[in-house]
């Protein structure tokens, strides 16, 4: 199992509950492979839980399910039991401390048996008096927690005493996780499958990037090869509708009437759809840094989030038919080769805002209507740091000049100027860099 790293803000949440006084319910959610299992151990390591993974099954099958599973731990109890015998059997009477009882991909309850979270909710209502609980309920349906379940269990959500969304790792974290792959590698993998470790296991540090995509992402017997498909297919009604825009961004069509004019949908449908995608994490609505210049700046664009959404709908989904007529090597070097670099540079752009971050307190982007600039960070001074990012070529004096050229568009001025590159700088560069006073630079730090 690999060690646990990150998650603080999300182990402090968990902890504070279950310091307080009573018991608690409490709903864990996030997508697949995201890490809430492996968070949820972490939390009830020393002390006393329960665990019971859903299925997707009848409510009866369920029962019985879970009974067996609790039979196996030496408890005793009938083989087809009601729910409110199965709480009460998972809860070791005997014990004096609060028992944590985790019920995983709990959805399929609800959905199966719609007095489920009454029988839960009746359950913990009893118990006042007796022993306290925490009942955690985690579920990998994000768009359902958001979207349904209030709607599903009605007044019973005043029951629930707190939500808490697990987002993908940032990448440093991802970085503490899988150290055993080279800095440019993991800036690459990152790209693909962004912050989910789920992902992340399915790839080897003992192939290269481009094996493990051809092997673990575009082999049809690899499991990341239909992740996406089904994951539209349970989480969202109308998937053909949710493709077609996801697909439109992937293009870098990032306005609503870039979308509008390419799909025909109205306004008004790509707006709402839009607003769901960005709830379920998948988008995002990215607003320019606020500055002087604000009449040479764009209101705002539509981005996919999650690096692997866009890695998909980028490549398979918009290739599908040829891969499915060569093999995964073919298609590597037909559609992704020759563009993958490139692909690679919004995220390397996230990455260095993300460690700008450590450093300043504000950080954001200026996209300007002509020329924009990929970092805008200031601190609690007012003073300003500047930086252009460039993964997939090397940097010249023509970068610095366009950088500098977009700082009186918006109406900005920095006494820190910053160059990242991992291809590095031309000389000309380097000997211009110290006359500006900009600092050349890269995120491998081992490198100089």
């Amino acid at each position: 199992m690999k060690k646990f790293t990150g998650r603080n803000a999300e182990l402090k949440y968990l902890n504070q509950y279950y310091e307080k006084d009573g018991s608690q319910l409490l709903i864990v959610y996030g997508s697949k492979g995201v890490g809430k299992t492996r968070l949820l151990q972490e939390f009830c390591k020393d002390k006393k839980w329960c665990y019971y993974l859903a299925r997707a099954c009848a409510d009866r099958e369920q029962r019985w399910q879970w009974a067996g599973e609790l039979r196996e731990g030496n408890q005793e109890i009938v083989k087809y039991p009601e729910y409110e015998e199965l709480f009460e059997t998972a809860i070791l009477s005997d014990e004096t401390d609060k028992q944590i009882l985790v019920i995983d991909e709990f959805h399929h309850m609800v959905k199966a048996d719609d007095s489920f979270f009454e029988k839960l909710v009746s359950f913990l209502k009893n118990r006042e008096s007796d022993q306290p609980v925490m009942i955690v309920l985690c579920t990998s349906a994000s768009g359902w927690v958001e979207n349904s379940l209030i709607g599903k269990i009605g007044a019973l959500a005043a029951s629930i005493d707190g939500f808490l969304k697990i987002k993908e790792l940032s990448f440093e974290e991802i970085s503490l996780l899988f150290g055993e792959y080279s800095f440019q590698d993991r800036i690459c993998i990152y790209a693909v499958l962004g912050g989910i470790p789920g992902y992340w296991l399915n790839f080897s540090p003992s192939l290269s990037v481009r094996e493990n995509v051809i092997q673990n992402v575009l082999g049809k017997e690899s499991r990341l090869y239909e992740e996406m498909s089904l994951f539209m297919d349970q989480e969202l009604r109308e998937p053909g509708v949710y493709n077609t825009i996801l697909t439109t961004l992937a293009r870098d069509c990032n306005k609503l009437n870039d979308i509008y004019r390419h799909t025909g949908f109205s306004r008004a449908k790509i707006s709402v759809y839009l607003k769901n995608l960005m709830e379920l994490d998948l988008v995002e609505k990215v607003y320019s840094f606020e500055t002087a210049g604000w009449e040479n700046a764009q209101k705002g664009i539509y981005r996919i989030k999650s690096p692997y959404v866009k890695f998909y709908y980028k490549y398979l989904f918009a290739n599908q038919s040829m891969l499915q007529v060569i093999s995964p090597e073919e298609f590597y070097d037909k559609k992704i080769a020759d563009s993958f670099e490139r692909f690679t540079e919004e995220t390397y752009r996230r990455i260095c805002r993300e460690m700008l971050g450590k450093e300043y307190r504000t950080v954001g982007e200026w996209l300007g209507k002509t020329g924009s600039i990929d970092v805008v960070a200031t601190d609690n001074t007012g003073t300003f740091c500047i930086a252009m990012c460039s993964y997939a070529s090397q940097m010249k004096t023509e970068d610095l000049e366009w950088l500098l050229f977009s700082m009186k568009k918006a109406k900005l001025s920095a006494t820190d100027i910053r160059l990242y590159c991992e291809k590095g700088f031309t000389k000309d560069l380097i000997d211009i860099a110290e006359e500006y006073s900009v600092q050349l630079l890269f995120l491998d730090e081992n490198r100089k």
